[in-house]
């Protein structure tokens, strides 16, 4: 049997990769306490923000940490070295919860 060659269309490929990248991402929702905060900060702290939540939608596992203790199931996620994303992942529902933002000298 004779292999059949195909001819690959690079930007197609990219497009599915896009694609498929898209349907493995998160959603995320921010708690109206969360929202608050954020917008007590600057525009510059808050675009900085959005960069984060974006690299959360592609994977909130690989960049956060796990919390301890009383705070086990909620990650955290530094930004600016000043502040503290406080998060849950839902897997099944492909979620996440932003529940706070805090200064890290609050925690």
């Amino acid at each position: 049997m004779q292999k059949k060659k195909y001819k690959i269309d690079s930007s197609k490929r990219f497009i599915k990769k896009d694609a498929e990248k898209l349907k493995k991402s998160f959603t995320i929702k921010i708690k109206e306490s969360a929202e608050k905060r954020l917008r007590k900060c600057d525009k510059e702290i808050q675009r900085r923000f959005a960069a984060k939540i974006r690299k959360l939608k592609e994977n909130p596992g690989v960049h956060g940490k796990p919390l301890r203790g009383d705070l086990h199931g909620y990650w955290e996620l530094y930004f600016e070295n000043k502040f503290r994303i406080i998060y849950v992942i839902n897997y099944n529902e492909k979620t996440v919860i932003i529940e706070a933002i805090k200064h890290k000298d609050e925690f």
